[in-house]
C-alpha cells in the first residue's frame, strides 16, 4: 500500500513550484503595493521554501509538526502580502493618487489576481485532511470530496490529490465562483472558498475594471 501512496502523492518540488510562482508574481508587483521591502519578503519565502524541504521526513509518508509550521507560516506570509497589496491597490485607485500607469495598475491586479489562485491552492493542499502527511497516514477525515473519490472505479487504487487537483479546485473557484466538480465538506473548507471567491471578484470587479477604464 506504501507503494501505491508514493506513486500517488506529490513530491515536495510541487509545492515548492507553487511558490515560486507567486514569488515570480511578487517580482513583478509594484513596490508601493507591497507592504514592505519586497525583496527581504521574499528572501524569507525562500528560507521558509529550503527549510521545508530539509525539515520533511520521507516525502509526506509520516507526521511531521515541523513540516506542517513551516508551511502554514509559509502560506500565511504569501496571504498576509497578497491582501495587503489588494488593499493598497484599492486605495490607489480609490484615491487616484498614484504614479503608476493604467497599464502598471492593469499588470498588478492581474498579479494579484493570478497570486490568489495558487495562495488558496497551497492553502487547500495543506488544510485538507490535516495535511498531506496526515492524507498518506488516513489520519483524519477530509475537507473535499474530488470526483476519484466519489467514483473510485476512474482511480487507481490509494488515489489521494495532489497539489494540481487543489491548483484545479482554485482556478475554477475564481473563475466560477463555485468548484467545477469538488465539493467542499467542512465549515472551514467553504468559508475559504467564500473568502476566495469574494476576494477574486473584487479584484476582478474594482480593480481590473477600474485599470481598463483608465487605459480609456
Amino acid at each position: 500500500m506504501s507503494k501505491i501512496f508514493r506513486r500517488t502523492h506529490d513530491p515536495i518540488w510541487h509545492l515548492q513550484l507553487g511558490v515560486i510562482v507567486v514569488i515570480i508574481l511578487q517580482l513583478l508587483t509594484a513596490p508601493a503595493l507591497l507592504p514592505y521591502n519586497k525583496f527581504l519578503l521574499i528572501g524569507l519565502e525562500i528560507l521558509l521554501m529550503a527549510a521545508l524541504a530539509v525539515v520533511t521526513p520521507d516525502a509526506y509518508h509520516r507526521v511531521s509538526r515541523p513540516r506542517r509550521t513551516l508551511t502554514m507560516s509559509l502560506i500565511t506570509i504569501i496571504a498576509v502580502v497578497n491582501m495587503v497589496s489588494l488593499l493598497l491597490l484599492l486605495e490607489v485607485l480609490i484615491n487616484g493618487h498614484t504614479t503608476l500607469t493604467g497599464r502598471e495598475l492593469l499588470a498588478n491586479g492581474v498579479a494579484i489576481y493570478v497570486t490568489n489562485i495558487f495562495m488558496f491552492a497551497l492553502g487547500y493542499w495543506e488544510m485538507d485532511g490535516g495535511g498531506p502527511d496526515r492524507r498518506t497516514t488516513r489520519r483524519s477525515g477530509v475537507d473535499f470530496l474530488f470526483t476519484q473519490m466519489a467514483h473510485p472505479k476512474f482511480s487507481p487504487a490509494g488515489w489521494l490529490p495532489g497539489f494540481t487537483d487543489y491548483l484545479y479546485l482554485s482556478a475554477t473557484n475564481v473563475t466560477n465562483f463555485a468548484s467545477a466538480d469538488t465539493v467542499p465538506l467542512s465549515h472551514r473548507a467553504k468559508i475559504l472558498m467564500m473568502i476566495q471567491s469574494i476576494t477574486a471578484l473584487v479584484t476582478v470587479v474594482l480593480v481590473a475594471a477600474r485599470a481598463i477604464s483608465i487605459l480609456g
